[in-house]
């Protein structure tokens, strides 16, 4: 029972609360629009301004034409009036002087009086004329019939000689009766003349009316407007312009009525809402404080780390220079000793021992190198495989501590791109670093799997490994920016983007194709290099280690600051058959010019006093053709800097270098400066 009461109760709760939503919506105002009611009203004040006048216009079109009109006629009825008392007064005058003086000279006048007299009076009778001015016309009519019969009927009693005096006397009365009733008419006319005047009176009185009955509508309509445009607008504009003051001063607890227009209440109930918003920004912001200055302290950590990185990597390029220097005679020299020592001689394997940790050395030095410095990327034609060489030689330790096992697949031949090597190497080692990470989050030993090969026509490079795999989803934006699964501070998101970047501006392509729980594989897809035969006729030129040497009697100015290099190439060129001048301050090098004539030209990069850039340039002036045949050497790209243009066409021998890279550089150049090598 208790249960039955409260679900009645509960009904007609609900039931109250519909009735009382809908009496709420039934006198809540309608919504309206300010535009539509100005429209209107601006619409409805200009179609009755135009209707009104309309008719005064109307009406004013109307009185000129009634107007001009009747003085028209009148003025024709006055001029005909004026006509016919002409032509009777010459009429009668004709026929006096005929039928008394009996002269026969008017007998002509007369006959062409009588016929205008008829002419003028048919003109007459076809105006428009009033009643009275009807009667008239036809009495003037009458008696000038009756005169001109009088006068004819006398005019021929006249020539029997018959003159009666009744008939004089009766021509009299008639000429003074049609004198009488042309008078009369034009009294009419002068009426109707007055009349006319008083109905423009009149008309003019009423336009004045209408015009007056105008300027009041229009007063009303500009009064009306007004009060329209401040009640529904300027009103709530002023309380708009008063909420931006309270809120320019602090105060964000405003409020104010919602006007009922469909642009005002929107614009007002917006700006009510921005500021509840602001007011529980206000409310919530020292936490955000707190959560924004947290986050500026963990940028300024990574930009401290940042800053170690960059001067780790200063420090790194440096030191790398300072080994480079020493290397390069270490392995110079143990190849001319290996050149030089019998095959079965005992210290040959312990001098093979030193050429391969020198090589090991610089493979190492070089690639720490190619990630420390800042030297602009240069674009140059090399064996793919190469990389993954290198990417072992840089990962392999870290690899073995933690576990991982990373196999290289290389192909038999090589496999040739045009591209940056160190930026290969970066996108590379970046995937790589991301398989770790992926096989490490998931078990704790794990493979990598790195391999290169050609595949129709393309060269390809692929990077594997049987971590944890990822979703569709993931795979779908993990080459976009800023995306990454990490936990926050462990990634930036921007690894594989940066590598996707760097592998389409080499005109390739990378793509993924993973399996949650089976691993990742990611494909990338370079343009490949065919054979240069530029290269193929340096390598037929320069042949092997006898063709160099049968380049005897050439002349070759080495130049160095390194007294240890400058020595091991002089002893190479000396096994070549070369003459050298060796020169281990820069400054000399304008007196030896001077004095000798050279083939080509060894030089150091950075040097003290005189840099190579400066020699090439010294010598570029005083022996352009020796210029052409100019061999830098240097244990740091990135010492060239912004001058790389410049050095363009110049062979760079970068230290340390092998006696085979010395050949190939000697052969180019001497090529180049089409010295005959046989």
């Amino acid at each position: 029972m208790c249960f039955l009461n409260l679900a009645v109760s509960v009904a007609t709760e609900a039931r109250q609360r519909s009735v009382n939503a809908k009496s709420e919506a039934r006198a809540r105002p309608k919504p309206y629009s300010i535009e539509r009611r100005f429209w209107l009203m601006q619409a409805a004040t200009f179609a009755f301004t135009l209707l009104l006048l309309a008719g005064v216009l109307y009406q004013n079109w109307s009185f000129q034409e009634s107007l001009t009109s009747t003085l028209d006629d009148l003025h024709l009825a006055l001029l005909l009036g004026a006509n016919i008392r002409y032509a009777h007064e010459n009429t009668a005058q004709a026929f006096w002087h005929l039928y008394d003086g009996g002269e026969q000279e008017y007998a002509s006048k007369y006959k062409q009086g009588v016929h205008n007299l008829d002419a003028q009076l048919r003109q007459y009778d076809a105006l428009q004329l009033s009643r009275d001015e009807r009667v008239d016309s036809d009495r003037v009519r009458n008696l000038e019939n009756a005169f001109i019969g009088q006068t004819g009927k006398m005019l021929l009693s006249a020539q029997h000689s018959k003159r009666d005096p009744a008939d004089h006397l009766e021509a009299e009365r008639l000429g003074a009766e049609t004198e009488l009733a042309l008078g009369r008419l034009e009294q009419l006319e002068s009426q109707r003349l007055e009349s006319l005047d008083t109905q423009a009176r009149r008309s003019s009185f009423r336009f004045a009316l209408l015009i007056l009955f105008f300027a009041g509508w229009a007063l009303l309509a500009l009064v009306h407007i007004r009060r329209t445009y401040r009640n529904h607008l300027w009103a709530h504009l002023d309380r708009l312009r008063q909420m931006v003051g309270e809120i320019r001063r602090g105060n964000l607890n405003i409020a104010a009525v919602v006007p009922d227009s469909i642009e005002l209440g929107s614009l007002m109930g917006a700006f009510l809402n921005m500021a509840a918003e602001l007011r529980e920004m206000r409310d919530s912001l020292e936490q955000k404080v707190l959560e924004r200055t947290t986050k500026l302290e963990t940028t300024q950590n990574e930009l401290i780390q940042s800053a170690k990185l960059a001067s780790l990597g200063q420090l790194v390029s440096g030191v790398a220079h300072e080994i480079n220097n020493p290397l390069t005679s270490i392995l110079g020299f143990s190849e001319i000793l290996l050149g030089n020592l019998e095959v079965d001689s005992p210290a040959r394997n312990r001098v093979r021992t030193i050429r391969d940790e020198a090589l090991r050395l610089k493979n190492l030095v070089a690639n720490l190198n190619s990630f420390a410095r800042r030297a602009p990327h240069r674009t140059q034609r090399f064996d793919l495989s190469t990389i993954l060489t290198r990417l072992g030689e840089l990962r392999n330790y870290q690899l073995h501590v933690d576990n991982i096992s990373l196999h290289l697949s290389k192909p038999t031949c090589p496999v040739w791109v045009v591209a940056d090597p160190d930026q290969i190497l970066q996108v590379v080692l970046n995937l790589v670093l991301n398989a770790e990470q992926a096989i490490k989050e998931r078990r704790s030993t794990g493979d990598i799997w790195l391999a290169c090969g050609l595949d129709h026509g393309n060269a390809w490079l692929s990077v594997k490994d049987n971590g944890g795999g990822m979703s569709h989803e993931v795979r779908e934006h993990i080459f976009e920016p800023f995306f990454t699964t990490k936990p926050a501070g462990n990634g930036t998101g921007l690894g594989l983007s940066i590598s996707h970047g760097i592998i389409h501006q080499h005109k390739g392509t990378i793509a993924a194709e993973s399996t949650p729980g089976q691993g990742t594989t990611i494909r990338i897809v370079l343009p490949y290099a065919r054979e240069d035969a530029t290269k193929e006729r340096l390598s037929a030129c320069m042949g092997n280690e006898n063709k160099v040497r049968q380049t005897a009697g050439l002349h070759a100015m080495v130049i160095d600051d390194e007294a240890s290099i400058l020595e091991m190439v002089g002893e190479a060129l000396g096994e070549m058959n070369c003459r050298t001048t060796l020169l281990n301050d820069s400054s000399d090098v304008e007196d030896a010019l001077d004095g000798k004539e050279f083939d080509f030209v060894m030089c150091d990069l950075k040097m003290p006093r005189r840099n190579g850039l400066e020699i090439y340039r010294l010598i570029r002036r005083k022996r352009p053709k020796l210029a052409e045949r100019f061999v830098l050497m240097t244990g740091n790209f990135a010492d060239a800097g912004p001058q790389m243009p410049e050095l363009a066409s110049v062979p760079i021998l970068l230290k340390p270098f092998s006696l085979k890279s010395l050949r190939e550089a000697l052969a180019q150049v001497l090529q180049n400066g089409r010295v005959p090598v046989e």
